[in-house]
């Protein structure tokens, strides 16, 4: 929380002098009372005793005070509200390679429980989209706000064939543009993730242009074993292309991020879903600080006058 005239807080420096003062007033009350020699008479004078209702409004009247004072310095809060309109397009490898097992359980189920951990942390209204490639790029789930559905469609994907890091990114862009509404450009966003090399279709960097030229950032994602050969069925299988995702994403405006476990996949793919879904507006607390600070004075106030007949 923050305050736009903090200055205004020096005023509850006066809060300690108020308190001292009613602990003074208490203790002149009870010196006068002590004046009293027959305390049997001062019994049946004085009847029953408050007891803690005595401090009750007191307590109430500075607590109301302190909420006033916190209004007159205009408190706001930081809030993470939703990117209703937001999309996001989920770009998956499903080549051979996402078979291997150096990532558990596989490459590709792990793809699958990061891809559920980015919907998840998404807006409740905001789109999400399922494209899938290998030698190919297809898209397994339209852009759509039934993030179950686009769940359900990570389950589908099975690995098998070649990588069209470039055909696959073209598609995504198309399929963004395509789905854009009248007004305002909503935030749109594409995640894709790759454990190998482009070996077939255009250029990555041509798909990269594209998504450049469309306004649209590319994050991108390398998964696998950094540094280490990894066999499949016997034979050595290519690497990530480190290279060609950091120039991706960095023509584009996103990031490069390299897992090399499932844990780590998913902690990527919910914070990008988190970070993209939401975002921090500041929202003044004025009025409610005044009505709050109003409400506790007025209850001390009237309790006071029930209980005591007279104002704290």
């Amino acid at each position: 929380m923050s305050f736009q005239y903090p200055l205004l807080l020096l005023a509850l420096l006066a809060l300690p002098l108020l308190v001292g003062l009613y602990v003074l007033n208490q203790r002149r009350r009870q010196a006068y009372a002590i004046r009293f020699t027959n305390l049997a008479l001062m019994g049946q004078v004085m009847g029953r005793q408050p007891g803690f209702r005595r401090h009750l409004p007191a307590a109430l009247f500075l607590l109301g005070f302190t909420g006033l004072l916190l209004a007159m310095a205009r408190p706001t809060a930081a809030v993470a509200v939703p990117k209703e309109k937001a999309t996001v397009m989920l770009t998956v490898d499903v080549s051979g390679s996402m078979a291997a097992t150096d990532v558990q359980p596989t490459r590709i189920e792990a793809a699958r429980q990061a891809g559920r951990a980015l919907i998840n942390e998404l807006p409740g209204q905001a789109r999400v989209g399922l494209v899938s490639f290998n030698a190919q790029a297809s898209v397994v789930a339209p852009l759509t706000r039934d993030h179950q559905s686009v769940q359900d469609a990570l389950q589908s994907l099975q690995p098998g064939g070649g990588t069209a890091i470039g055909d696959a990114l073209e598609l995504s862009v198309q399929q963004l543009v395509q789905n854009r509404t009248g007004g305002a450009k909503s935030p749109e966003m594409i995640v894709l993730l790759t454990d190998g090399t482009s070996n077939t279709g255009v250029p990555p960097a041509d798909g990269a242009a594209q998504a450049k030229a469309a306004g649209i950032p590319v994050e991108t994602i390398g998964i696998g074993q950094r540094g280490k050969t990894t066999f499949l069925g016997g034979r050595p299988i290519d690497g990530v292309d480190e290279q060609a995702l950091q120039s991706i994403s960095d023509s584009t405006g996103g990031h490069y991020f390299y897992a090399a476990e499932a844990g780590v996949l998913q902690n990527i793919f919910g914070s990008l879903g988190s970070a993209f879904g939401w975002t921090t507006e500041k929202v003044e607390l004025t009025i409610p600080a005044l009505a709050l600070g109003t409400v506790i004075l007025l209850g001390g106030g009237l309790l006071s006058l029930r209980w005591f007949r007279l104002l704290p």
